[in-house]
């Protein structure tokens, strides 16, 4: 009984219990056309994010926020990015497609980036901090970077696919501002107790 009440205090273990039936229900909203993804991600997901602030009576207004940052990076860069290297791999003509692109090898690269993102974000569950730090700005980049070649692509060639513009293109442009936002009050409170060199 004492083993099993050390393990549920373990950093993680709430989370580790909610993983599989958390992705279960991503995977299944990312089926739903245009909305899924983006509806899972910005209101289930804080939700749950929520409901394992309220179990731990945390009080913290910042620490509450690095619980919402974690599940967001594990469950939209994690399990997104792993949901994301499927779809470019095993599903690449098809998602090639909704894009309005040719197939190319430059795919099979850009699901390994998403792969090894996906990767670092779910190691996030055990190990924090600055792992988050880095793995957020990186794929917030990513994202503007995805979002100004879909822009450019709309306005110069028409391309007006469905995975070119519409929620792929807002969700783009909505999670490096959502994750960013959560993320810039942690590092101000992080640098402002450092000691300068």
């Amino acid at each position: 009984a004492d083993r099993r009440a050390a393990a549920s205090r373990a950093p993680g273990a709430l989370l580790g219990r909610a993983i599989a039936p958390t992705f279960l229900f991503y995977w299944l909203f990312s089926l739903i056309p245009g909305v899924g993804t983006l509806a899972y991600a910005l209101v289930l997901l804080p939700l749950a994010a929520w409901r394992h602030i309220e179990v731990k009576a945390v009080r913290d207004r910042l620490e509450q926020r690095r619980i919402l940052l974690l599940y967001l990076v594990v469950i939209v860069i994690g399990f997104g990015g792993l949901w994301n290297f499927i779809g470019h791999t095993v599903m690449a003509e098809q998602v090639a497609t909704l894009i309005g692109w040719e197939t190319s090898p430059f795919q099979t690269e850009l699901a390994f980036y998403t792969l090894g993102t996906a990767i670092v974000a779910l190691m996030a569950v055990w190990l924090r901090g600055h792992l988050i730090t880095a793995v957020v700005i990186s794929k917030s980049v990513f994202w503007l970077g995805a979002a100004y070649v879909h822009i450019v692509d709309a306005v110069v060639h028409h391309n007006f696919a469905p995975y070119n513009v519409g929620a792929v293109l807002i969700g783009d442009l909505v999670f490096p501002v959502l994750f960013l936002s959560i993320l810039y009050p942690l590092l101000k409170q992080e640098l402002r107790g450092q000691k300068r060199l």
